[in-house]
């Protein structure tokens, strides 16, 4: 069940991340390797089957900078302190039964066989720590920085250069001078490649096409996610997983391994500051990351450690922007050790995740076991001064698109979440909705009961009484005064049985069909303009007669309430009570008083009367309306849609 859950995210992690791979690989061939200082190319066709890189041992100089003129024919030839595999770095090299440091100054030397063709070839030279000069047959063809045997005479630049070098089926010798006072080792570190100047350029530009192609990757989702935060700013990890592609960014495009990207957009980039800044960089982005991941799942992530964190990175950046860069190189020791420590917290605290089934947390897993494994490469080649393979680009890449699918994971989960509570919420909506029309229905049955009740049997009673009191005062009564007070009996006896008409007619006005609510509201205008004193008038004008609709009373009930409230409040002169057919087929009721108005009467006790008016509305699907007039008085409007097909059945019938 767990692996069925996460099959498909992690299917598509790892098809996004092996994409980049396709069409990476190359035929089988036997490359040539250099022995002791000789590498035979005369069966290697450049143009036939690539680039060949200049891998193997190179004659080494220990602290020595020789220069071509050291090695003419005529000159004894230095004797090498040995043979070194490159590409590589001497620290750690044993000469003499000592192993060198990495600081220093030496000399490679190789020779090349070519094949008999005559070529103009190009050199490309990177990752060489820290300046150098090569010559080709006693050419000097390529320099970076300037090369000394101590910190004070050295100048470290470090750049990608294209040396152009011709074949014409000689030997071609190569020299190259190497000295480093800044890194913590020196020596090249990445392998020297021969071939035509359109293949170099190819490999140049297919480099920086997939930097700018991850970088651009980043870049949309930074901006997609940063929108998302400052829509909802209550996820804080779509502001950390924004901020952490915009770091990544950064890193990226100024590491050697990009061939130096940052140089398109800034040419002429110090490549010191752009060091620095790819080492603030990864220093920033551990505090982003642990910020990250405490946003999704802040019981795992201690908040303790993410000050730990903070204080490490800030310390480091310190020393990043004051220290040189050969104290800074050996600091670096500890930062990995601290960072392999981090490493594995995130590795326990993201399966503790997994195992409580945090979302997403399995993606996020995933990623960053493949991270992990990637810059844990990068940082062993660092420690221990060994050449690695450069896996930082496809470990970025697997990083990001678990956080990305981890929070796609949650946002799905949260909206199906959403999506199943309203649906549960309008399923409940409904019932409730059912429930009140049968409370109002039972309420509405209830009234005509009562209103049954009082006219069958309280006013049938009274009615008897007042023509009993009648036909007693009209006989002739001997004691003196009592005939008045039957008279009287008789008069308060007939205003009760009026006063129980109108409550019987109050509780149920519809009493044959629903058809008959207009002679109800002319009984409502007639009743009250008696009671009140005020002018009520009543106006209809509908298409169908008699009109069907079954909310009829609960339209009786809104005006009742009405007119109740504009001889409550607003102390009219004149109601109007008017019932509609309008053209888009609603039924529309309007009762206007010419009173003080709604906001004159704010000041008066109420507001019950209003809601319950809503709340009928409401219920039966009307669109309720109160104003006030400009000319004064207030203006309630209902307007409730007929359904077409009880009007067409009508119609037919």
């Amino acid at each position: 069940m767990f692996l069925t859950h996460h099959a498909r995210p992690f299917a598509a992690l790892v098809l996004l991340i092996l994409l980049p791979c396709l069409g990476c690989a190359r035929q089988d061939k036997n490359v040539p390797v250099a022995e002791r200082g000789v590498l035979d190319l005369s069966g290697w066709d450049v143009v036939r089957d690539g680039p060949v890189a200049l891998n193997g041992q190179w004659a080494f100089y220990w602290d020595r900078l020789l220069a071509p003129e050291d090695f003419k024919p005529d000159l004894a030839p230095p004797q090498p302190s040995g043979f070194m595999n490159l590409p590589g770095t001497w620290k750690g090299q044993m000469l003499h039964g000592q192993p060198l440091s990495g600081q220093g100054q030496a000399t490679f030397r190789l020779r090349l066989l070519p094949g008999p063709e005559n070529l103009q070839l190009t050199l490309r030279l990177k990752g060489i720590h820290a300046a150098y000069r090569l010559w080709a047959n006693g050419k000097l063809i390529a320099e970076s920085g300037v090369v000394g045997q101590s910190p004070a005479k050295e100048k470290p630049h470090r750049s990608l250069i294209l040396a152009k070098v011709a074949s014409q089926g000689e030997p071609i010798d190569l020299v190259l001078q190497v000295s480093n006072h800044s890194y913590r080792r020196g020596g090249v570190l990445h392998s020297i490649l021969l071939g035509r100047s359109d293949q170099l350029e190819r490999i140049h530009i297919r480099i920086w096409s997939w930097t700018m192609f991850f970088s651009g990757s980043l870049l949309v989702m930074a901006i997609y996610h940063l929108a998302l935060y400052f829509l909802k700013r209550k996820e804080a990890s779509t502001l950390y997983f924004s901020l952490g592609c915009l770091v990544l960014i950064c890193i990226y495009g100024t590491m050697d391994s990009s061939d130096w990207l940052v140089n398109l957009f800034i040419p002429g980039a110090d490549p010191a500051i752009v060091e620095k800044v790819s080492l603030v960089s990864f220093s920033i982005l551990s505090s982003i990351l642990y910020r990250f991941y405490r946003s999704l799942y802040p019981r795992e992530f201690l908040l303790v450690v993410q000050h730990m964190v903070d204080a490490r990175n800030v310390l480091y950046v310190v020393i990043i922007l004051t220290q040189q860069n050969f104290v800074l190189y050996y600091l670096l020791l500890w930062f990995a050790v601290s960072t392999f420590i981090l490493h594995i917290y995130y590795f326990v605290m993201l399966l503790v995740s997994v195992r409580r089934g945090r979302d997403g947390s399995f993606i996020l897993l995933c990623g960053y076991v493949i991270l992990s494994l990637t810059s844990l490469n990068d940082i062993y080649g660092h420690v221990f001064s060994t050449i690695s393979l450069d896996l930082m680009l496809f470990g970025f890449l697997a990083f990001v698109l678990s956080q990305a699918l981890a929070l796609a994971q949650r946002f799905a989960n949260a909206f199906t979440a959403v999506e199943n509570l309203s649906a549960d919420l309008r399923a409940e909506m409904d019932e409730r909705t059912r429930l009140e029309r049968e409370i109002i229905n039972v309420s509405e049955e209830e009234r005509r009961r009562l209103s049954y009740d009082l006219h069958d049997g309280l006013c049938q009673q009274l009615v008897g009484t007042r023509v009993r009191c009648a036909a007693l005062a009209r006989s002739a009564i001997a004691e003196q005064g009592v005939a008045e007070e039957v008279t009287e009996i008789a008069s308060l006896l007939t205003d009760s049985v009026g006063q129980a008409y109108d409550l019987s007619r109050g509780l149920w006005p519809v009493e044959c069909a629903p058809g008959e609510v207009g002679s109800s509201l002319a009984e409502l205008a007639r009743r009250v303009g008696r009671s009140t004193g005020i002018a009520v008038q009543y106006r209809e004008h509908l298409s169908c007669s008699p009109c069907r609709n079954e909310h009829l009373v609960q339209l009786y009930r809104i005006a009742q309430e009405s007119v109740a409230n504009a001889v409550k409040h607003a102390q009219p002169g004149r109601i109007a009570i008017s019932l509609d057919c309008g053209l888009d087929r609603r039924l529309i009721l309007a009762v206007d008083d010419d009173g003080i108005g709604r906001r004159a009467a704010a000041g008066s006790p109420g507001g019950l009367g209003l809601r319950i008016m809503a709340y009928r509305a409401r219920m039966i699907g009307a669109l309720l309306s109160i104003d006030d007039v400009e000319a004064g008085g207030t203006r309630v409007v209902c307007s409730l849609a007929c359904p077409a097909d009880k009007t067409s059945e009508d119609a037919d019938g």
